[in-house]
């Protein structure tokens, strides 16, 4: 279910009805409301506000961004998720929750994508566990260092980014990215330093395997970014395992050389990350585009200012 608030410039609140009911959203509620700024200057303002289930809600932004007269220096669009709503609509009208509204999905990756100390400190400590599990071959204490290793939203982020012509999200994504893996070979490299030989954690899969896997991984974030229901930690699990064993393997191999080895050289293991990274990005691009997300007036095209907030 969505919230949604549409503030336009006074006099064009009917037309921005007219969208709504177009696509059968039975009631609107427009009122006047006055925007001030630092230089004393005011505008009026209509706000256009309806309540609708989240695909009925997407299909209404999608239509607003479209609009001809849309233009997102003089348009606002907020988007809110309530707890519930009470009207004389059936709940079963509703309450479906796929397909989410584009500008939810992109925001919500934005900041997922923004290179801060909280986001080195996620990767570093879970990295840390990772290497240390892998080395003393303990799986609880990998699966604890996978758990809170904040990868996949990034490929998602990526995938999005370019499906919708998003490419500044893109760009940013790629770049936490290659700093989470740099911090992954660091992270393998220090643990490996000061606890020292062998690696008893060796498992690796076929090139096949990995690709079904990393395919599947992909579609299931796809799915599971763009409904409001179910649980995305498992899926997150999974495609961190596909990934981010492997640059820490390689920081460790840093450390220990050859003694790390094992069964699978270092050439097939890096072919395998390349293989597993776009494997992810192609799935969930895909699933995006398949799920009708669709590329809007908004980001790098108005200087990357926001016209939605969550």
């Amino acid at each position: 279910m969505r919230l949604v608030k549409v503030q336009v410039p006074a006099g064009k609140g009917d037309a921005v009805a007219q969208l709504a009911f177009a696509i059968g959203i039975a009631q609107v509620t427009i009122r006047q409301e006055q925007v001030y700024r630092p230089d004393q200057s005011k505008e009026n303002k209509d706000v256009v506000d309806i309540e609708a289930a989240t695909p009925t809600a997407k299909a209404f932004i999608d239509a607003v961004l479209a609009a001809p007269f849309f233009d997102p220096a003089r348009y606002a669009i907020t988007v809110r998720q309530p707890r519930s709503i009470v009207s004389r609509e059936p709940l079963a009208a509703l309450t479906p929750p796929l397909v989410v509204p584009t500008i939810d999905l992109c925001e919500e990756l934005w900041q997922f994508s923004h290179i801060t100390f909280g986001f080195l400190g996620r990767v570093v400590l879970a990295a840390a566990l990772l290497a240390y599990g892998m080395i003393e071959d303990k799986l609880l204490i990998m699966i604890a260092g996978l758990l809170f290793m904040p990868l996949l939203p990034l490929l998602l982020a990526m995938s999005l980014g370019v499906w919708t012509r998003e490419w500044r999200l893109a760009l940013q994504a790629g770049r936490a990215f290659v700093a989470a893996l740099v911090l992954l070979v660091a992270a393998g490299a220090f643990v490996a330093s000061i606890t020292g030989p062998p690696l008893r954690y060796n498992e690796t899969n076929s090139l096949l395997t990995s690709l079904v896997i990393s395919l599947a991984v992909g579609v299931a974030a796809g799915l599971a970014t763009a409904d409001d229901v179910g649980r995305r930690e498992m899926i997150g699990l999974a495609a961190v395992a596909q990934i981010a064993i492997l640059p820490t393997w390689f920081g460790i191999r840093l450390v220990f050389g050859a003694a790390a080895e094992g069964s699978t050289p270092a050439g097939a293991r890096a072919l395998a990350l390349l293989i597993n990274v776009a494997a992810i990005l192609v799935a969930a691009l895909g699933t995006y585009a398949l799920l009708g997300l669709r590329a809007a007036k908004v980001g790098s095209s108005t200087e990357g200012r926001s016209i939605a907030e969550v």
